[in-house]
């Protein structure tokens, strides 16, 4: 965890000072590159990492041989190693992932503030101006036409959370009031 606010740290300095000649940006870029080499290397991680403008890529080898390779590239990030693909976007980059179940419904009309895919499920984080009322309302129906069982639904004042499963999958939502709008956490994955 120390390693990767480390590398989002420098990631996020890099981006950053986008700004000035292209010398000097490619020496901060090639400094950086070394810095998060030898930092790597000191919990026992070989890494080359190359930095071009607002693009970062890595690939790792850990003590046991097992490689995993990352890219950065604006506001995702993907990282593809031993135990499969996981992909994370967030800001202006925030859009559904390609292959998110077409039976698990999303609020239409909502916009994607994130997403993460990992091998074993998918995350969304939704904003809507919508009610809580009547996004709760409308998932609750929306995932019962989909062929999902309701397992759960609490209500807690400003969030609600429902559970439903379908097959050998569970999927969560979970809503809640804040700053005038409302957001929606969806999960989606197998038990």
């Amino acid at each position: 965890m120390k390693r990767t606010m480390i590398v989002l740290g420098l990631a996020a300095c890099v981006a950053a000072a986008g700004c000035g000649k292209k010398a000097e940006e490619k020496l901060s870029e090639k400094l950086t590159e070394k810095l998060l080499e030898k930092s790597m290397a000191k919990d026992g991680v070989k890494a080359k990492v190359d930095i071009s403008g607002n693009t970062m890529s890595f690939t790792t080898t850990d003590a046991e041989g097992k490689q995993a390779h990352v890219k950065m590239d604006g506001d995702s990030l993907v990282v593809e190693g031993p135990d499969g693909v996981q992909t994370f976007r967030a800001g202006g980059a925030g859009e559904m992932p390609k292959d998110f179940p077409a039976d698990v419904y999303v609020m239409s009309g909502a916009s994607v503030v994130s997403s993460i895919s990992t091998p074993g499920g998918m995350n969304l984080a939704l904003k809507t101006s919508d009610s809580k009322a009547d996004v709760v309302a409308r998932y609750a129906a929306e995932m019962k036409d989909q062929g999902w069982t309701t397992e759960s639904t609490m209500d807690m004042g400003e969030m609600a959370m429902l559970s439903f499963a379908k097959d050998n999958r569970q999927a969560s939502v979970i809503v809640q009031t804040e700053d005038g709008a409302t957001s929606i956490n969806l999960t989606v994955g197998t038990e």
